[in-house]
């Protein structure tokens, strides 16, 4: 049982009647499943729902003001915290609603918050009734749902308009960059969003010349790469939980990409030099290394990849 005030409600109901008005917020903005990874309690993502009863100098009757944030967790909860008392402070009354009383609370140990783990669209405030009967409360609770998704969905606007745009190749080395590579061509044939996205910020810290950043980035899109190679075939799942270079390789081993011993040694050496970047790097991560790490992905979208579409 979820005890508000004087009263005990159902946890069980009062959280599914929350998700309920989430997810019909999200399909009332038609929000499809290729953009659910963007929201923060879609598909089976759970969050842990805290709210508190705050301190105001402004009188407002029987209604109290309430703060809600949220956390990511393993299991839906919610919890509530009366700190009308504990808050009934000037500087309080001061800040600005939202980070700054989270902040202000945790900094005086009335409640151990960690301000980096909030979901940032899930801070809100709002005015309830003291006492509020079950059903009251649900009708009110389920506007911090709706609310949720609706902060969510205009925060990522921007990237859910220009996601998976390729940017402009790398300047410094004009045309004969573009000629070797066919980024723009191996980019939209492999068409998955968040690769292209990825990508892209190798490329913008090429041109940058921050060839640490680049490296460390190419190595990761290099797997990502191999994981969308087993996909088209339906073999992802011979990679196990939480898999490494060596679990890419040893799937690509087997049917039916069957890597030679030749090829094996060309793609282990380009996680090797991915490795030298990520651990043990005593000098400066150069030029070349993020050069071969592209012709390295380029190597193993033409070989592998490009044959892994027949089988899609």
């Amino acid at each position: 049982m979820f005890k508000f005030d004087n009263q005990e409600i159902d946890e069980t109901n009062l959280l599914t009647s929350i998700k309920n008005a989430y997810n019909d917020q999200l399909n009332y903005m038609g929000v499809t499943d290729g953009d659910l990874t963007r929201f923060s309690w879609s598909q089976n993502k759970c969050i842990h729902i805290t709210f508190i009863k705050i301190h105001t100098e402004t009188k407002i009757g029987h209604a109290r003001r309430y703060l809600f944030f949220a956390q990511e967790s393993k299991q839906n909860k919610i919890e509530y915290y009366d700190l009308y008392n504990k808050t009934a402070s000037f500087d309080f009354d001061q800040l600005r609603i939202g980070i700054e009383q989270l902040i202000y609370i945790h900094n005086h140990n009335l409640l151990n918050i960690l301000p980096d783990k909030i979901i940032k669209n899930s801070i809100q405030l709002i005015v309830l009734t003291e006492n509020s009967t079950e059903a009251q409360l649900i009708k009110g609770l389920k506007q911090f749902g709706k609310d949720l998704a609706k902060n969510e969905y205009t925060s990522t606007k921007s990237s859910l308009e220009y996601r998976g745009k390729i940017e402009n190749f790398p300047t410094l080395n004009k045309q004969i960059f573009v000629d070797k590579y066919h980024f723009d061509d191996m980019l939209h044939k492999i068409n998955d969003n968040q690769f292209t996205d990825e990508f892209n910020q190798c490329l913008f810290a090429y041109e940058n010349q921050k060839w640490f950043l680049c490296a460390a980035g190419l190595g990761s899109c290099l797997e990502h790469l191999m994981l969308l190679t087993l996909q088209n075939y339906g073999k992802e799942k011979q990679l196990g939980y939480n898999p490494t270079a060596s679990n890419y390789l040893k799937a690509f081993t087997k049917e039916p990409i069957s890597l030679e011993s030749r090829q094996l040694t060309y793609i282990d050496t380009l996680f090797r030099i991915r490795n030298s970047v990520d651990h043990h790097n005593f000098g400066y991560t150069q030029k070349m290394i993020c050069d071969q790490l592209m012709e390295g992905i380029t190597n193993v979208f033409n070989e592998y990849y490009v044959a892994s579409l027949s089988a899609k």
